[in-house]
């Protein structure tokens, strides 16, 4: 498993998967693969934008723990969780993380440990690009249709629109990576991109999220798993 496509579990919930991870044991008879990508988000506050880290983990075989080492002396540590999938772990940035300097560039270093007690280690270089804050202009429905709009973001490489619970607690739907050229999109419940077994309510609150992507820099293939930074927002609606 080189890389995952979609996760519906975890705080963004794409499938971002930047380097593989080399085994230091190579007995195990279907080798043992992982994937991870350090990334840096951004946060509106009424005191400006800030900026955190979050961190994706991923492998196939079941996880015991995955720690990343910012750059520095020392550099700071990341502890990442386990989501409800036991291959897959996330950092997910508390509010008091956030903060007005971009994180620390350089290369980050991964060490993940299967239950198994197989170690993977790999490196995530981040840099210092960025990406203008992005904004949903409006958020409308129509006939069980959703539509999103919003103005292009100066340097983006792609967008993502997702649908969570009222209180964010549950990712219901994610579209696929849209068009550098995108200004709009529109789901419906008939649409494809819906987690298993959920289906739209209507007259009930919703969370409609927008992420704008910018890939790191020189990266030509496989840029879905090379991502740099991100930037959301995020508006309620009543599904009609």
């Amino acid at each position: 498993m080189k890389n995952f496509r979609k996760l519906f579990t975890g705080f963004l919930c794409l499938s971002f998967g930047s380097l593989a991870l080399v085994s230091c044991i190579k007995s195990t008879p279907v080798a043992l693969q992982g994937v991870a990508d350090v990334i840096i988000q951004d946060m509106k506050t009424d005191a400006g934008i800030k900026y955190g880290i979050v961190i994706y983990a991923s492998a196939n075989y079941d996880i015991a723990s995955v720690k990343v080492t910012a750059p520095g002396t020392p550099g700071k540590i990341y502890q990442l969780s386990a989501t409800s999938n036991k291959t897959q772990f996330v950092y997910t940035p508390q509010a008091s993380d956030y903060t007005t300097d971009m994180p620390v560039k350089g290369d980050y270093s991964i060490e993940m440990v299967t239950v198994a007690g197989e170690t993977l280690n790999g490196k995530d270089v981040v840099g210092d690009e960025k990406l203008t804050p992005i904004v949903i202009m409006t958020a409308t429905m129509s006939s069980q249709s959703l539509k999103t709009t919003w103005d292009k973001v100066t340097g983006a490489s792609a967008y993502v629109v997702k649908l969570y619970s009222a209180n964010k607690a549950d990712l219901l739907y994610s579209s696929n990576y849209l068009s550098a050229d995108a200004v709009d999109f529109q789901f419906s419940s008939s649409s494809s991109g819906w987690a298993y077994g959920v289906s739209p309510v209507a007259n009930t609150d919703y969370v409609v999220e927008l992420i704008a992507i910018k890939v790191e820099t020189g990266v030509t293939v496989d840029q879905a798993n090379n991502l740099q930074f991100i930037t959301t927002d995020s508006k309620t609606i009543k599904w009609e």
